[in-house]
């Protein structure tokens, strides 16, 4: 939600200006810095304004701020100082490693992990056999954080004193995003029909399963697993529907959503080991259509070993998440941003 119109211009500004700075913060230390800013610049408005004997001007706020300096200078005053890569692009350097990780690194990893759960069938041995090795995944990741290390390197050496760095206006700063109880609440009913949706899907799937593996219904039935692990799936569905309405009834109480969301990702690791203890998901109804099930039950098999990484990456997040909220609870600081 934007600020109000009517709201003071050094209250809006500054909010705005901490907004910036704070994308750039590590999350671990970005509610303190935050604060410590907020303390100085609000400090020194009322000094100016006590010298003026009125209120600041919007203009007057933002000269102020733009003497404070760029919103990514101030963030990296108070990250590690690199001497190859300086502060004024070493946050962009990070978030662009971030941004290569999870768009190649991370998704090669997790086709490397699914092939591996198969490496004692016949297709798995073969797959396996061109990427077993990690070593050509290492050279490209080294060649390609080199190549960024060096390039960022070249124009933190040519950019430093550039007219950009210190041109720059404070009022074309993004509004000011803070995350409100609307909302949440608008979030959460969101979420809640769809899941109403998804719940009816669900329910519907033991009576007509076209709906899920379309045509081939007609000639491979579900596997005894899914009997086992079909109305923990159902449960997960239903505590997705509880968890938005508890949001839509209380939204205010923010360390609820992960806190719960770490029970459902247990149940879900509990699924996922279930089915990975097997191998086998589907039954063809006869030997023609066998070869389409084995290829479908690989399939399945490597989804379930993806879904399994995910779930402990989700889980550290969840968790990571609940603390946060709850120390915030308990000691709140400054406005939570969206």
């Amino acid at each position: 939600m934007t600020t109000s119109r009517t709201q003071p211009p050094s209250t809006d500004l500054v909010g705005r200006y901490l907004q910036a700075v704070g994308f750039w913060l590590p999350r671990a230390q970005k509610q303190d810095i935050l604060a410590e800013i907020s303390e100085d610049l609000h400090s020194q408005i009322e000094d100016r304004e006590s010298d003026l004997g009125r209120a600041m001007t919007e203009s007057e706020v933002s000269d102020l701020l733009k003497q404070r300096g760029r919103p990514i200078l101030v963030a990296g005053q108070f990250l590690p100082q690199r001497s190859l890569i300086g502060p004024a692009l070493y946050p962009i350097y990070v978030l662009v490693l971030k941004i290569v990780a999870l768009c190649y690194v991370i998704p090669w990893l997790l086709v490397w992990f699914g092939i591996m759960l198969f490496h004692r069938t016949q297709m798995a041995a073969h797959l396996s056999s061109e990427m077993h090795s990690l070593g050509t995944l290492w050279t490209i990741v080294f060649t390609q954080f080199g190549i960024i290390t060096l390039v960022f390197a070249a124009i933190d050496r040519v950019s430093i004193k550039t007219p950009c760095v210190s041109d720059w206006d404070p009022r074309k700063l993004p509004k000011l995003k803070v995350e409100t109880h609307t909302k949440r609440r608008m979030n959460a009913l969101a979420g809640l029909v769809f899941g109403i949706f998804g719940l009816l899907w669900l329910l519907a799937i033991p009576n007509y399963p076209f709906l899920i593996i379309g045509p081939a219904a007609y000639f491979l039935k579900a596997a005894p697993i899914w009997h086992v692990v079909y109305w923990p799936i159902v449960a997960l569905s239903i505590a997705s529907l509880f968890e938005a309405v508890f949001v839509i009834v209380r939204p205010q109480l923010t360390w609820f959503p992960p806190t719960f969301r770490i029970a459902t990702t247990l149940l879900s690791a509990w699924i996922v080991n279930a089915l990975l203890h097997t191998q086998t998901y589907v039954l063809p109804a006869n030997r023609d259509v066998a070869g389409l099930a084995g290829i479908l039950n690989i399939c399945i098999l490597v989804c379930a070993g993806i879904w399994a990484v995910c779930l402990v990456v989700g889980l550290v997040i969840y968790i990571w998440r609940a603390v946060r909220e709850i120390r915030r609870t308990v000691q709140p600081a400054t406005p939570h941003l969206a």
